[in-house]
């Protein structure tokens, strides 16, 4: 076993996920494997870049995940108006941005202190004394606020309020999981070393979120992370204001950015999903329900009754670009919940889209209705179609209008004919010969598109009320159907 011990000598840790902006206010706990990877790359090259083919083995031998060590945390954080825009009555305009960092338990030398351990892993004596030195050189880890010392031990230290964490595949329990970033299986030796050597800046220039060659990977955190039971326990019970709503928003361009196209709608509704849960924590002062997150209680996606929202970008005008949002809750939302996403009046995110989008909120809408219904943004298909059987006896399972049958009768109960469209129909749109299917973006940030998309026409006996979403990425915007006429 190898293990490094941390000390954060400022009893804290700030360092935001990789793939989340500083302005939502998340916190990377436990760090990724692939931060501890970059952290010692980092100290090596400071120690004078020396002995890199035993730095090669040491980074191979740590590339597996690790099992953390962790103290008790809180969360905090401080607020600081940055002057980022333009001038405003001839001073620069700030932004308020949110400095989220965790206080950690101290131990009985007054020192709060982590482990990261490797079970299988073992160094030689030229590799362990290379990761020694180039661990000496680590200051901070993170944030430059996180200052730390970190020592290579031989075993971490099991005492009385250190929680172990590992990957979820391995452990069982009710807590949430965190997705973090490890070295890919296939990433090791020179390449290893390359990707963990590439700047945040050239990053940022090949807007890359993450580094080539990683891949996500879940751990089971403690299940009473970063709250008071009692008070997590009673958000969820806040009773039912209002019934099944669909809330509106228009979309407007500003002068920093373009309508983004309707291909993205999966990202637009991602950043739409952020702002809801940081609007809610704004104004609540605590983390956003597990409807609003659409997450179970133990972190794990929240499949029951399917009633949290649906983040629905919609080309209205047929041009080709999201010019509405809106957000529907099957089962209907809280007070908190309502005032949380209706106050939403901007998104950001550099990725998604360059710049900002003005949102305006229109208030709440009917639901739509219709017998006939028309493939608005492809269906993702949860399954792989498969042919199955012998020679002469052969047959198709899971085939896509049989996946779209076992849906529509889960969300709707209803019994109607499909007509599945051939892959080289397109979205029809006036002026144009229409959007293709496999032209939207049918994974989420960090994801891989790994399951086919289909289109398709509905026409059940009787008018039926709608919203009408299916597939995978349904609560994302794709899967949509709009009533004919």
């Amino acid at each position: 076993m190898i293990a490094l011990r941390i000390e954060f000598l400022a009893g804290k840790f700030h360092a935001n996920p990789w793939d989340r902006g500083t302005h939502e206010g998340e916190v990377e706990w436990p760090p990724s494997p692939w931060r501890m990877l970059r952290a010692i790359t980092a100290g090596w090259h400071r120690n004078g870049a020396a002995d890199r083919d035993a730095l090669l083995r040491v980074l191979d031998a740590l590339g597996e995940p690790p099992v953390y060590y962790l103290p008790h945390a809180m969360a905090g954080h401080s607020r600081h108006y940055v002057p980022l825009g333009g001038l405003k009555s001839g001073k620069p305009e700030k932004t308020l941005m949110l400095d989220s960092f965790l206080a950690l338990e101290s131990d009985k030398e007054c020192v709060a202190t982590a482990y990261v351990a490797w079970p299988h892993a073992a160094l030689a004596a030229q590799e362990r004394a290379v990761l020694e030195r180039a661990c000496t050189a680590i200051g901070y880890l993170g944030r430059a606020e996180s200052w730390c010392a970190i020592t290579v031990v031989d075993a971490p230290e099991e005492r009385d309020g250190i929680a172990v964490v590992d990957l979820a595949s391995r452990t069982d329990g009710a807590g949430p999981i965190a997705r973090r970033l490890v070295a890919g299986p296939e990433l090791r030796g020179t390449g290893l070393l390359r990707s963990l050597s590439e700047t945040t800046g050239a990053m940022r220039r090949a807007r890359r979120l993450v580094p080539p060659g990683t891949v996500w990977i879940g751990y089971r955190l403690p299940a009473d992370y970063l709250m008071v039971r009692e008070q997590y326990a009673a958000r969820e019970h806040d009773p039912v204001s209002f019934g099944p709503t669909i809330l509106r928003f228009t979309v407007e361009r500003t002068a920093s950015s373009v309508l983004p196209p309707v291909t993205q709608a999966v990202s637009i509704a991602e950043v739409m999903r952020r702002a809801a849960m940081r609007r809610y924590s704004d104004l609540s002062g605590g983390t956003a329900t597990t409807r609003l997150a659409g997450k179970s209680d133990e972190g794990s996606a929240r499949r029951e009754g399917h009633d949290h929202p649906f983040y629905l970008p919609i080309d209205s005008h047929e041009s080709g670009r999201v010019d509405r949002i809106d957000v529907w809750f099957p089962q209907g939302c809280t007070h908190a919940e309502y005032r949380a996403v209706t106050s939403i009046d901007a998104l950001r995110d550099r990725f998604a889209f360059d710049g900002e989008l003005a949102l305006t909120y229109l208030g709440s809408v009917e639901a739509p209705r219709g017998r006939i219904w028309t493939t608005a943004t492809p269906v993702v298909l949860d399954r792989f179609p498969k042919v199955r059987g012998v020679e002469g006896h052969r047959h198709v399972v899971d085939a896509p209008d049989e996946q779209l049958h076992a849906m529509i009768e889960r969300r709707i109960d209803e019994s109607c004919d499909i007509e599945l469209w051939p892959q080289t129909e397109t979205v029809p749109r006036p002026g144009s010969h229409g959007t293709r299917l496999d032209a939207f973006r049918r994974a989420r940030r960090g994801e891989r598109p790994t399951h086919p998309v289909v289109g398709a026409t509905l026409r059940f006996e009787h008018e039926v009320r709608g919203p009408i979403v299916l597939g995978r990425l349904a609560h994302f915007g794709l899967g949509q159907f709009a009533p004919v006429g």
